[in-house]
């Protein structure tokens, strides 16, 4: 599971990303590519709420309690 969120908020940042060279695209004279920023900050947002959702459900799993280790 902890590698599965990993590579989901992974993916959320790099959807950020294209977001970004979306807006950044006028920068260069070609105006703003609305489907790359509209698709990157859809799924940023998608793949960030999932992982967000399934670290809150299993955030237990991630922490060790045990007191032998003391």
């Amino acid at each position: 599971m902890r590698l599965f969120i990993t590579t989901l908020s992974l993916l959320s940042v790099i959807s950020f990303g294209y977001a970004l060279a979306g807006y950044g695209s006028s920068l260069f004279g070609n105006g703003i590519n609305v489907k790359y920023v509209i698709g990157g900050l859809s799924c940023g947002f998608f793949f960030g709420g999932t992982a967000l959702l399934l670290w809150y459900r299993h955030r237990n799993d991630f922490f060790d309690n045990n007191d032998e280790n003391v």
